[in-house]
């Protein structure tokens, strides 16, 4: 391509970082510098940003490990190259990865690795995965990616729906987005985690908290009470006509009475109320012998989800 460059992000561009992902990434503001930059004690940026001449065409969030492998990104659900979908061809983006390949090579790097959004995210993804493809890449780890279309009629099991309305006639939960972080964390999440997973959140509650200050809009905490004690919460990521379910637990002790499917099912009806029909339940990695764990994947699919391919590629020594 004609006087294309690419230059390594710094924090001089934030402010044309911020203003490209705006007006050409309608799906998630994780990609903005206030999002990728919380955590920019754990991950070295190497973010990309693509000119031709002096005008912006394209993005590339980015990470470098220590082991000079590109990852894109490591702190994010997925990565992978924004611009314009609608303005620029698919020959257009294998040019511009190309560019990006030259550039990184040149360092060098030892490998570089995409992990592209679920497909539910639009037509581009697909074609991001051609693209990727016909560089060379190769497909590292699939994850199986589940979203719930939340127009009706849901598809949601009967004895979770059953469930829902019997809860729902006797008014037995009290529902609110009440962005009680601290709660949820310290007394359903955490524990919960721990007690069933061994593990801890991905954000601290710190983290989360300075998170939904920059975007208070788009991060939301609903949480379930049953008299007066917290009892299960979803950690909601929004962005225009996608929720992303980013955390979701039960208080140990109240698995039985469910509260955290009556949750998902309240949303479910409160948000396509709004118009927003995607409700995005994350990506589960594979096992070591590459199946999916069967209960998680069966409770979403009880839950109305449909099964999505989210690629994570690999393109070794981009030449």
């Amino acid at each position: 391509m004609k006087n294309v460059h690419v230059q390594r992000y710094d924090q001089s561009q934030k402010k044309a970082w911020d203003s490209f992902v705006a007006y050409n990434n309608p799906f998630t503001f994780l990609f903005y510098r206030d999002y990728m930059d919380y955590h920019s004690n754990r991950f070295t940026d190497y973010s990309l940003l693509v000119f031709q001449d002096a005008s912006l065409i394209a993005l590339l969030p980015a990470n470098i490990s220590n082991e000079n492998i590109i990852y894109s990104h490591q702190g994010l659900s997925y990565g992978g190259l924004i611009y314009d979908h609608s303005k620029w061809s698919q020959q257009f983006e294998k040019n511009i990865f190309q560019v990006i390949l030259d550039y990184y090579n040149a360092i060098p790097v030892s490998k570089i690795c995409i992990k592209t959004p679920p497909q539910f995210y639009g037509p581009h993804v697909r074609r991001q995965m051609d693209v990727l493809s016909t560089l060379g890449a190769d497909v590292q780890k699939s994850f199986l990616s589940m979203a719930a279309n939340m127009e009706p009629p849901l598809k949601i099991h009967k004895s979770k729906h059953k469930r829902f309305r019997k809860h729902k006639q006797k008014n037995e939960f009290f529902i609110k987005d009440d962005n009680d972080f601290k709660a949820f964390w310290n007394q359903v999440l955490i524990p919960c985690l721990e007690e069933k997973h061994q593990a801890k959140p991905v954000h601290t509650l710190e983290e989360i908290v300075e998170l939904n200050k920059y975007f208070p809009e788009n991060i939301i905490q609903w949480n379930a009470y049953l008299e007066d004690k917290i009892i299960a919460g979803i950690t909601l990521f929004i962005k225009n006509d996608v929720i992303r379910s980013q955390y979701g637990a039960t208080r140990l002790g109240y698995e039985a009475f469910a509260p955290l499917d009556y949750l998902y099912i309240y949303l479910f009806d409160f948000y396509y109320a709004k118009g927003i029909k995607i409700f995005d339940m994350g990506s589960i990695p594979p096992n070591d012998d590459l199946s999916y764990p069967k209960g998680l994947v069966n409770y979403k699919k009880e839950l109305g989800c449909d099964t999505y391919t989210q690629n994570q590629y690999v393109i070794p020594y981009a030449n």
